[in-house]
């Protein structure tokens, strides 16, 4: 991993602090990630993915996962006297977490995932571009506040910020009709696409990209040093 800024350290030294609260902490620009297998899992369960399900069982589905192409595609990582285990990046991470967020009972439709790797490079821009516009370019905060007669006393104007992600997905009689291609929408285009009747149909509606790639980049440069493989326990 690159060298530690002051706001990495503080970030590693305050591993209680809620992830909504640290993106003055959070560095600018997109750092260099590199992570072994048991940190991104370690990530990937502090993120709330890996349920109430076991520690075990959670390993064996990312597993499946990686077979089916996420995040490295269809590489085989190994050498002639041991399985290469290989280094996670900052998108590879991202995609994990975006397929994982598609889930429906448990499992992403094998359909999601082959539109995931087939936009991967698109994907990728779009993960960079919303950790780089978090508050700024397109992602730049709105304020909304609620008109009408009553208002409650001391509500704050509520913030919208960040970009969100638009993958186009739908599904019609159980079976994927569209994917794609993806789009990188603002809030407030956000907004108009939830109010848009066409939608009440969707399967997968706007995900807040730039919030997902916040909580990525802050576990990512707190994650302790965790062997990869599977756990020990099941629990």
């Amino acid at each position: 991993m690159a060298t530690k800024t002051n706001s990495q350290r503080h970030l590693q030294n305050w591993p209680r602090q809620p992830l909504q609260d640290i993106d003055n902490l959070l560095p600018k620009k997109s750092p260099q990630i590199k992570l072994r297998h048991g940190q991104v899992l370690w990530l990937l369960t502090e993120l709330g993915y890996r349920g109430a399900v076991s520690s075990s069982a959670f390993f064996e589905y990312i597993k499946s996962l990686r077979k089916l192409g996420i995040p490295f595609g269809h590489k085989r990582f190994q050498t002639k006297d041991r399985r290469k285990l290989a280094d996670y990046s900052y998108c590879h991470v991202m995609e994990l977490a975006l397929t994982l967020s598609l889930r429906v009972y448990h499992v992403v439709p094998d359909t999601v995932l082959r539109g995931i790797v087939h936009y991967r490079s698109q994907l990728c821009r779009f993960y960079r571009r919303a950790y780089a516009e978090r508050r700024s370019g397109a992602g730049r905060p709105t304020l909304l506040r609620v008109k009408g007669r009553k208002r409650l006393k001391g509500r704050k104007p509520i913030e919208l910020r960040g970009l969100f992600l638009d993958l186009n997905i739908e599904f019609s009689g159980g079976h994927l009709v569209r994917f794609g291609p993806p789009k990188l929408l603002s809030s407030t285009e956000t907004l108009a696409r939830f109010s848009e009747s066409s939608l009440s149909g969707r399967a997968f509606m706007p995900l807040s990209l730039s919030l997902l790639s916040e909580r990525v980049t802050a576990l990512a440069l707190r994650a302790p040093d965790i062997r990869s493989g599977p756990p020990k326990s099941a629990s």
